[in-house]
């Protein structure tokens, strides 16, 4: 026997409101054709579902067994249904992705708080990794994409320019270099200089331009963390390189930043896809809110050169 969803939902409907007229009304339907839906249904069944008195209209025994059995399946469906559509809509679902460090302490947890608030039902994770790991946990399908630098093509992954993230030096306000334009490399290399450690896309993006400069010198200090690195630049350990984009939300009291060069520091920063995988709906809202952040950076950025200016 194969009800068709219609007449199951009309049925219900005209339960639980006792009146044809407002069954109708529910499924948006004409009462003539509703009074139709009903007449098949109980054929297809072979026993009369609702006795109708001039007062009300009241469920037969027949019509009770139905809705015990049907009520709780329909409400099922329909819930299921709404659930894929607001996981279509991106209004719901799980997204994990993966994130560069510096990326995550602002730009990465604003768009995140923007989705949430938006669609609260989305449940978001964020991997915080290196470059290079970032880009394994992609191709292996780890997360659904990843906020990172671009490095070199790689056939299976597709690249999304986003913004283009700076290096800068950061030292102790009362430095002598502290009211400087900028800092050339071989000033740098003169400097005790607290780095992020080697692996990282930033220590390699610094290691260069100090080796064009002709040092090869070991840092005063490796450290992981860049709260880490500013705390140390704090207490005049040393002077430290770091990613502009995540400056912001940092405690910079005590410090100020100069641009480094030249030339210039610089790294594409974008999301990183599988070719073959489409993304899922949330995301790609997700996505959305974090090119809306990537754009507040980027002009963030730019008001900050001119005042180096």
């Amino acid at each position: 026997m194969n009800f068709k969803l219609r007449q199951l939902e009309g049925f219900v409907a005209a339960a639980e409101t006792g009146a044809f007229s407002k069954a109708a009304d529910r499924l948006a339907m004409t009462q003539p054709a509703f009074s139709q839906l009903i007449r098949e249904l109980e054929a297809m069944v072979g026993v009369r579902l609702f006795e109708r008195t001039t007062r009300r209209m009241e469920l037969t025994e027949g019509g009770r067994l139905l809705l015990a059995q049907v009520k709780r399946p329909l409400d099922d469906l329909q819930h299921a249904y709404a659930n894929l559509r607001e996981l279509a809509g991106g209004e719901s679902g799980t997204v994990t992705f993966a994130v560069l460090p510096s990326s995550a302490f602002g730009l990465g947890t604003r768009a995140i708080a923007q989705l949430r608030e938006r669609f609260p039902k989305v449940q978001v994770r964020q991997i915080e990794d290196q470059n290079d790991l970032l880009i394994d946990k992609v191709l292996q399908r780890e997360v659904e994409f990843g906020l990172g630098m671009y490095s070199h093509e790689i056939p299976a992954l597709r690249f999304d320019f986003m913004f283009t993230d700076e290096l800068v030096a950061i030292l102790p306000a009362g430095h002598a270099r502290a009211r400087a334009r900028q800092i050339g490399w071989p000033e740098l290399a003169a400097m005790p200089l607290v780095l992020l450690p080697a692996p990282s896309s930033v220590r390699r993006l610094v290691d260069a331009g100090l080796a064009q400069a002709g040092s090869h010198r070991a840092p005063a200090f490796e450290v992981v963390n860049m709260v880490t690195a500013l705390s140390m630049v704090r207490e005049g350990l040393g002077v430290t390189v770091l990613p502009r984009v995540g400056l912001e939300a940092m405690n910079l009291a005590g410090l100020v930043h100069r641009p480094i060069g030249p030339p210039r520091p610089q790294r594409q920063m974008g999301i990183l896809r599988r070719v073959d995988r489409p993304l899922s709906a949330a995301a790609e809202t997700l996505i959305g809110f974090l090119h809306g952040q990537a754009g507040e950076v980027a002009r963030t950025a730019a008001r900050g050169q001119r005042g180096m200016s």
